[in-house]
C-alpha cells in the first residue's frame, strides 16, 4: 500500500533484512538511503549460502541485488559505516546490522578453532577428520557439506538433540537428522567441550566423564547474538537478526512488517 506521507528513510545494513526493508519502503513511495559497511550486499547470508547445495539461496541474494537497482528512490552507499544515527537526517531509521558469531570460551579455541563463517567463506580450510562444535542448523549444514566433500565430520552438541531451535522448517531438520543417522555420522549429544588441542577436542559427557575426540580440524558453530547499533525508540526501528536472531523467513517477514508501517 502507498504510504500516506513520503518520508526520508535510512536503512543501516545491507543484509537480507536491510534490502527487504529498503525495497518495500521504495515501493510505498519513500526515499531510501541504504548504508552498508562492506563492499557487498548480502550480510551473513552470503556465508550461509556458500555450501554447494545452497544454490537457491545464492539465487536469492542475486535477486535482491538486482531488485535494489530497479528503484531510483533507493541510494546505496557501500563501504560506509554509520556511527551516529542523528547525523543521517532521516525521518525514520531502520537498523538492520545483523548479528555476530558467539565465541566458545574454552582453552585452545582461538589457536585451533575455525569459526563457521571462516569455513563457509573459504577463509580457512580443513583436513579430513573434522569436529563440528555445535549441532544447530548451521553446524549441521556444515557437517553435511563436509560429508558431501568426502570428509569425516563429528558433531558435538550440548543439547539433547540436533537443531532444537524453534521456527526451523521440519523438512530441513528431519532430513539432516535422518541423513546423519543413515550415514553413521558420529554425534555426541549432551556433551560439552572443555578444550581444543592441536590434535583433538577434550569433551565432557552428561555423566561427567571426560574423553577426547581426535581430529585434524575443529569448526565452531555456537550460535549468534544480535548486534544492533541502536535500540528501538521513536523513529528508530530494528529488524532481522539485529532485533532477534532468527532465520531467513523471520528476517524477511519482520523487515516487511516494519516497512509497511512507516
Amino acid at each position: 500500500l502507498p504510504a500516506k506521507k513520503s518520508k526520508k528513510i535510512a536503512v543501516i545494513g545491507g543484509g537480507i533484512g536491510g534490502m527487504e526493508a529498503a525495497i518495500v519502503c521504495a515501493q510505498r513511495g519513500h526515499t531510501v538511503t541504504l548504508y552498508e559497511k562492506s563492499d557487498v550486499l548480502g550480510g551473513v547470508f552470503i556465508a550461509a549460502a556458500a555450501p554447494e547445495f545452497k544454490e537457491k539461496d545464492r539465487d536469492l541474494i542475486a535477486w535482491y541485488n538486482r531488485e535494489i537497482k530497479k528503484y531510483p528512490a533507493i541510494t546505496v552507499k557501500m563501504n560506509t559505516e554509520v556511527k551516529d544515527i542523528a547525523s543521517l537526517g532521516a525521518d525514520e531509521v531502520i537498523v538492520a546490522t545483523g548479528s555476530v558469531a558467539n565465541k566458545i570460551p574454552v582453552k585452545g579455541a582461538a589457536e585451533y578453532g575455525i569459526e563457521a563463517v571462516e569455513y563457509l567463506l573459504k577463509e580457512k580450510g580443513v583436513c579430513e577428520n573434522v569436529v563440528v562444535v555445535g549441532g544447530g542448523l548451521t553446524g549441521c549444514e556444515i557437517a553435511y557439506d563436509l560429508f558431501l566433500q568426502g570428509k569425516k565430520p563429528v558433531i558435538v552438541e550440548m543439547q539433547n538433540g540436533l537443531i532444537v531451535s524453534k521456527k526451523i522448517c521440519l523438512a530441513n531438520t528431519s532430513f539432516l537428522r535422518d541423513f546423519f543417522a543413515a550415514n553413521k555420522v558420529p554425534t555426541y549429544l549432551e556433551t560439552s567441550v572443555k578444550s581444543i588441542d592441536e590434535d583433538g577436542v577434550i569433551c565432557s559427557a552428561a555423566d561427567g566423564k571426560t574423553f577426547k575426540i581426535e581430529c585434524d580440524s575443529v569448526i565452531t558453530s555456537v550460535g549468534y547474538r544480535s548486534a544492533p547499533i541502536a535500540k528501538k525508540s521513536g523513529n528508530v526501528h530494528v529488524v532481522g537478526d539485529a532485533d532477534s536472531v532468527g532465520n531467513l523467513r523471520t528476517v524477511i517477514w519482520g523487515a516487511w512488517d516494519v516497512a509497511m508501517k512507516l
